[in-house]
């Protein structure tokens, strides 16, 4: 008998976790439209996504993690959430921060995302960096410089929550080491009200203001010497 693989059984797992996970949500009062499907994602203990082609039974409960989400089935993808053994809500990494419903900044940015901003503003400014790898800084800076957020996975989920609101900008720039494999690089969207409300800097004005001049209108000027 042929084994079944992951990408097989994780419709599976959607398909009967559906039910009974949006009646819990409904009974502590979330209300999820009908269209909403319920998509799951079985990954290794790192965090890391198991190979579709890969035997289910490579997949272990105790150990290995699920991650799943819910998605409206014609609008964009919502951000998913991780169980490992026990559920975590992973947008929210530390309950000694302040309370995830609270906007410290008044910039309507949670305040992960915020703490990951400023992290990435501060590797921005480090002498000799021409851009900084999305790489590097998930698996190297944001470890040591936002603690709070203390898994893979929470890291990877509360980065790409900041990439799908434009709050940081992803862009490929060459390798300095191999050419032929371009760097995804990241940076701060500086022109967002939101990201200067948490950075602290002044909001730029940026639209368009015309120039008063004295003097009568240009028009005017032009026909008194077409005469």
């Amino acid at each position: 008998m042929k084994k079944l693989t992951i990408d097989q059984v994780e419709p599976q797992f959607a398909k009967e976790l559906e039910t009974p996970l949006k009646a819990a949500l409904k009974q502590v009062g979330y209300s999820i439209p009908e269209s909403f499907r319920l998509r799951v994602s079985l990954l290794k203990a790192d965090g890391r996504k198991k190979r579709s082609n890969a035997a289910a039974d490579t997949w272990a409960p105790e150990s290995d993690r699920m991650q799943f989400w819910l998605e409206p089935s014609t609008a964009e993808k919502a951000v998913p959430s991780e169980i490992s053994h026990q559920v975590e809500v992973l947008s929210v990494p530390n309950a000694e921060r302040t309370d995830a419903s609270q906007d410290t900044t008044g910039s309507g940015v949670h305040p992960a995302e915020a703490e990951l901003l400023r992290a990435l503003d501060r590797a921005e400014s480090t002498p000799g960096w021409s851009f900084v790898s999305l790489k590097k800084f998930r698996d190297e800076i944001l470890p040591s410089e936002v603690p709070s957020i203390r898994s893979d996975v929470e890291r990877q989920n509360v980065l790409r929550s900041a990439i799908d609101k434009r709050l940081i900008l992803k862009k490929p720039v060459p390798n300095p080491k191999s050419p032929q494999f371009p760097v995804t690089s990241i940076r701060v969207n500086r022109l967002m009200t939101e990201v200067q409300a948490v950075l602290g800097h002044p909001k730029r004005d940026l639209e368009f203001h015309p120039i008063h001049i004295k003097g009568e209108p240009l028009s005017a000027t032009i026909l008194r010497e077409r005469r």
